[in-house]
């Protein structure tokens, strides 16, 4: 083995003759250098910081002893790096065990046997080169599933906010001011017990801020001009809805995410005098990851450019915002918010680089099921895939009353601009005890049940006339239009749901 390849030991002894004769044993092997103390060994350890595979340490020293070096290896967190194996004359069980539990991970007695401390060095760089690889891996992985939640978590906001007719990056930059300003009440404000940990999971979780809003009908979503009261009122049930719709989940509605997700959902139009809604909630009342998304999404919708406004200033906004004009917020938040005000826009273009790319919708998802990365599963795969037709489809439909059918869950998503014209409801589910046919009898759900039952796998479009009685008591002549989802099972074809729109006859274009 060439010199520049070997590994290095440390020897940390007081005794010449003992380590004269470690470095003979390990020498053809290893390249070794000498310590004649902890404190000399320590400075070794600064200068050589990450080239040291393994330390072979005396307890009984000057300066500092072995248990002293231990000691300050683990409280610098070194020994999960450097392994140590202590060499020493010492056999008493006391002796041996406090070495183990200050780090050590083996134990050597002098006299030494040559092939004895040779076989131990080697076994014991091994097995730490075997853990480094596996460390590195599962973090790796961790790194790698945190990304895949997170732009799941993405992907489904964005869909909301393309219906809203906004860019896909407003997501993005809700997530980052939200983690700047919780990053800054982490540092000047302990008692709210803000950890990495959870300001990653609510700065995630703010891109579902306004799922919602996939209830609301397009005619007043996209208004160019003020609504009226009574639109607002409709605007304002976004809030409720989408916690509603996370807590309806039949899996890991009891994840931290999902909980943060559900808050943030529910109260992010709180505002601290209480003024809010839409449970009017007074300060500290408001969960501190709708207050930072409160604050995020009002500073970033000043800043944009919306269809009933143009965008104003960061200066503008940001004095908007101090003078009371967009509500109030918690003043601990609002100090951040402004000793962070003149760096905000840096940091977002920082912290958003390549979000163009990031936030298109369809190359996202595609890159996503390519990859199959880890904890990527088949089914979220397909659920996926059915995200992204669901968005092709419907973003092509602009009239009529458009349908979601769920398989699984036995429910239907009714939307589009003419759906509550003829008197639909939003969503019509089956119960735990009943199930949908039982509880509505609308020739639209049994026309989609009859679809499902007909259908074979080769056939996924089916379009037909027929004379059809809405729910508000009027028969009329209208086309339906239905593309039916398949899982690609390869064993088994299964019927997912029908996604399609009911035009009436008059409405025919």
């Amino acid at each position: 083995m060439s010199a520049s390849k070997k590994q290095t030991i440390l020897v940390v002894d007081d005794t010449a003759v003992n380590r004269m004769v470690l470095s003979d044993i390990l020498s053809d092997e290893y390249e070794v250098i000498e310590a004649r103390d902890g404190l000399e060994a320590l400075n070794i350890l600064h200068r050589k910081e990450g080239q040291i595979a393994l330390m072979l340490l005396d307890v009984v020293m000057p300066n500092m002893d072995g248990f002293e070096v231990l000691a300050l290896l683990h409280r610098n967190q070194w020994s999960a790096n450097v392994p140590v194996i202590i060499i020493s004359a010492e056999t008493s069980s006391t002796y041996i065990r406090k070495g183990f539990e200050l780090g050590a991970v083996d134990y050597v007695n002098r006299p030494f046997d040559p092939e004895v401390v040779l076989q131990r060095v080697r076994n014991t760089i091994t097995l730490f080169a075997k853990q480094g690889i596996l460390r590195d891996l599962v973090a790796d992985q961790v790194a790698e599933r945190e990304k895949t939640n997170t732009l799941m978590v993405d992907i489904l906001s964005t869909i909301v906010e393309f219906r809203n007719g906004e860019s896909g990056l407003h997501v993005t930059r809700i997530r980052i001011i939200t983690e700047l300003l919780l990053e800054a009440m982490q540092r000047r404000f302990p008692e709210y017990d803000l950890t990495p940990s959870k300001i990653a999971n609510i700065s995630n979780a703010a891109a579902l801020h306004d799922i919602g809003k996939i209830i609301i009908p397009e005619e007043i979503l996209n208004k160019p001009g003020r609504l009226t009261p009574e639109e607002f009122e409709v605007i304002k049930t976004h809030s409720a809805v989408g916690d509603a719709m996370l807590k309806g989940l039949h899996f890991g509605k009891e994840e931290e995410l999902v909980e943060y997700a559900r808050e943030i959902c529910r109260w992010h139009h709180e505002r601290w005098d209480g003024e809010g809604y839409p449970d009017g909630l007074v300060g500290d009342q408001i969960p501190v990851a709708a207050q930072a998304v409160a604050l995020a999404d009002v500073y970033d919708a000043l800043v944009s450019e919306r269809v009933y406004k143009a965008a104003y200033s960061h200066e503008k906004a940001i004095s908007m915002i101090k003078g009371g004009e967009c509500g109030a917020f918690n003043p601990d938040l609002m100090q951040c918010f402004v000793d962070e005000a003149d760096n905000l826009n840096e940091m977002i273009e920082i912290r958003s680089d390549s979000a163009a790319k990031l936030f298109d919708v369809d190359q996202l998802s595609s890159e996503l099921i390519e990859r199959k990365s880890p904890g990527l599963s088949d089914k979220t795969v397909s659920l996926l895939k059915r995200e992204r037709t669901k968005l092709v489809l419907f973003s092509e439909m602009t009239e009529g009353v458009l349908f979601d059918y769920d398989y699984e869950s036995d429910t239907v998503l009714l939307s589009g601009r003419d759906a509550s014209r003829y008197g639909y409801p939003q969503i019509m589910a089956g119960g735990e005890q009943k199930s949908l046919a039982e509880m509505s009898e609308d020739p639209c759900v049994m026309l989609i049940r009859e679809y499902l039952e007909a259908m074979k796998p080769c056939d996924s479009v089916l379009s037909m006339n027929v004379d059809y009685v809405f729910p508000d008591g009027v028969r009329r002549s209208c086309e339906i239009r239905s593309t039916v989802m398949w899982s690609e099972d390869e064993e088994e074809c299964r019927k997912l749901g029908v996604l399609g729109r009911i035009l009436p006859a008059g409405d025919l274009q």
